[in-house]
């Protein structure tokens, strides 16, 4: 297991860890949350090894492998199916070895002896792939693509040809591939759209190791960990079960806080007034001053603070024009790239409530930075209102803030027509103290920063508030303070979120953007997603199928030679010596699946005979055992999922390889 110990943890002179220490065991799963700026993602750093505590014990097996996202931006330029399969250390370094070991054989000039040293040294690297399953490697890192929002067509695309947000899928995706003891993320989620997130929650939820994962997000956190790591006033505090388990422990502990310190007030006012009342009186003078030592002895109780730095509202605007933004039949394409929208036409209507969903590349931003002017359609006319204030966050704002600046210069350059003390006061109310309106918008965190570009929208009091991933940079207590503000405001808001929770809690319809339109999807964002993973599956089956005709094709035009009956015979035998060979791993590990997918239906099926039993709802104490049946079904329909999932690649793998053999 992993253990800090009484660490120490500073950033330049500021004390991040102090005297702090925590547990991780094998197989948990555990959310670190806390402000921006307390240490996270530095804990992460020294974790890693790529800083160090400055005083304490870490102790972590030997034996552990870790899993991390590299935070590295260039990118070797590779295949991005290769790139996410050199994750798995062990099989890239195999594979690297077969390669060369090959290369090697391949030489005209190669000596007898080096030749039969190089042919023992591939015999045992083909057992030591056939040992780490080798064959298993593409899948898996086809699944993790698909999942994270790759299609097919990107596999073969090189790497550093993506863009950032995607690039950071590929390294996610990368660190998954990588079979760890103990995996690290840091915000997961940020760059993801809601449908790959509800894949990674489901991915992680059945990961078999122990998982270290910092978020903003609350619904992530209630479906994947088990435990949350509190990093709070330089000290590490766990609590068990999810993000909504420990919110209610913290309520309560709260509560309990406060009526300690209550108690403790009102002890400290009776022996005050004791002490008072009797100190100059001889026959108690004894008593009082026993309760003045007692007094002096007495620890201070603080109560317990509630987690919340700071509020802010956005100024409802006395009138707003409706439509507020009209799109009639508009056409748009970036250059030497296929449309991206075709005839559009919506109407955006005072007070509506918009989320926008589609998976990435879809054209979400795109119709953003139409609806704000920032992209010109190709044909069409977009009408905006007559003085409509639009007050819009951008995916990717906090870069567009000068790093030289102070938040009282940025603020100055954006409204010029402000006095230094009147900037100085407004974004005082964003958590920006005297000391931190001082600093170089350089030493911000990215949640800092969107704070900052939030006071930014809230000093312009729109009409429409546009918002593409706000809260990608925030912590809880600032995601927090959004939402609340944005449920008070009574204009118009369109907002583009992985955060399923934020979407859910501000609004009320969603527009679906696929097919180079926009259109109302009538649901919630629950009806979506299962539509949208419903879509997702129909077109995996599809591409399978594709595959499957295109090798039965080969199959029946390959050509066929007259030969005699004997060399007929010969050849098959030779056929199927081969395919014994090379198949036999593959074929073992399917019986041993089908085997485990027998068992686990059984189990399956038993717990759902339990579950329809009348009779144990009849017991009103029965309420523990029906939850811990549940439990059971859920997990068993996880690990059988799993397995069918593995039975299934392994199944394309043999059928890809027979084929291959059959056309030799």
């Amino acid at each position: 297991m992993l253990t800090l110990e009484k660490v120490q943890l500073f950033a330049g002179t500021k004390c991040l860890l102090d005297h702090a220490s925590m547990t991780l065991h094998p197989g948990q799963k555990m959310g670190v949350v806390g402000r921006n700026g307390v240490g996270k993602s530095s804990l992460f750093r020294a974790l890693l090894g790529h800083s160090h505590f400055d005083a304490g014990q870490m102790r972590l097996p030997s034996e552990w492998r870790l899993g991390y996202v590299d935070q590295q931006d260039d990118l070797p330029e590779v295949a991005a199916l290769d790139f996410v399969m050199t994750g798995d250390t062990e099989y890239a370094r195999l594979s690297t070895a077969q390669q060369a070991c090959e290369a090697q054989l391949n030489q005209p000039t190669l000596s007898d002896s080096l030749r039969h040293d190089a042919q023992q040294r591939l015999v045992s690297l083909h057992d030591d792939l056939d040992r780490i399953q080798a064959y298993l490697v593409p899948a898996k890192a086809k699944q993790l693509l698909m999942g994270l929002g790759f299609n097919e067509t990107d596999f073969v695309k090189p790497a550093p040809h993506f863009s950032g947000g995607w690039r950071v899928r590929l390294k996610l995706a990368r660190a998954l591939m990588q079979p760890a003891d103990l995996l690290l993320l840091d915000e997961p989620t940020n760059h993801l759209d809601v449908e790959a997130v509800a894949w990674l929650e489901q991915w992680l939820a059945s990961y078999p190791g122990a998982l270290l994962v910092i978020s903003h997000d609350r619904h992530f956190l209630d479906q994947v960990v088990d435990h949350i790591l509190v990093i709070d006033q330089q000290n590490l505090t766990s609590y068990k079960g999810n993000f909504a388990a420990y919110e209610r422990q913290r309520a309560a502990a709260i509560m309990q806080q406060q009526a300690l310190a209550d108690k403790q007030k009102q002890k400290m006012k009776q022996l005050k007034s004791f002490i008072a009342r009797f100190k100059a009186k001889a026959s108690k003078a004894k008593q009082a001053q026993s309760r003045v030592k007692a007094l002096a002895r007495m620890d201070d109780v603080a109560p317990l603070q509630a987690l919340n730095p700071f509020q802010f509202n956005f100024a409802s605007p006395e009138y707003c024009p409706d439509p507020m933004v009209q799109f009639e039949k508009i056409d748009f394409a970036y250059p030497e790239s296929p449309p991206q929208f075709i005839d559009v036409t919506q109407t955006l209507r005072a007070g509506d409530r918009i989320g926008l969903v589609g998976i990435n590349g879809s054209g979400k931003s795109t119709f953003i930075k139409l609806l704000v002017g920032e992209l010109k359609p190709e044909s069409g006319h977009i009408l905006r209102a007559k003085g409509l204030k639009i007050g819009y966050f951008a995916q990717h704002q906090i870069e567009t803030l000068e790093p030289s600046h102070t938040p009282i210069q940025a603020m100055l350059r954006r409204f010029p027509d402000l006095t230094e003390q009147q900037a100085r006061d407004f974004i005082g109310g964003f958590g920006f103290g005297q000391e931190m309106a001082g600093q170089t918008i350089a030493c911000f965190s990215g949640g800092e920063k969107a704070r900052l570009c939030l006071a930014f929208i809230v000093y312009e009091q729109p009409h429409l508030i546009i918002l593409d991933e706000p809260t990608n940079h925030l912590d809880m207590d600032s995601r927090d303070a959004l939402e609340h503000a944005l449920q008070d405001f009574n204009g118009a808001l369109i907002m583009v979120s992985h955060d399923q929770l934020l979407l859910a809690g501000l609004v009320d319809q969603y527009w679906w953007v696929h097919e180079q339109q926009v259109t109302l999807f009538y649901g919630d964002l629950d009806a979506y997603l299962q539509q949208r993973l419903a879509l997702l599956k129909q077109q995996r089956q599809e591409q399978k199928q594709q595959k499957q005709d295109k090798l039965g094709v080969k199959n029946d035009v390959a050509p066929v030679m007259q030969k005699n009956k004997k060399e007929q015979r010969q050849e098959a035998a030779a056929l199927r010596q081969q395919q014994q060979a090379l198949t036999r791993p593959l074929t073992k590990r399917i019986k041993l699946l089908e085997q485990q997918m027998n068992d686990l239906s059984s189990q399956l099926a038993e717990l759902n005979q339990r579950l329809a039993d009348p009779t144990l709802y009849e017991d009103s104490q029965s309420s523990v055992v029906i939850a811990d049946l549940l439990q059971q079904q859920g997990g068993v329909q996880r690990e059988l999922d799993e397995v069918e999932m593995e039975w299934l690649a392994c199944q394309e793998e043999l059928e890809a390889l027979l084929a291959s053999i059959a056309v030799k």
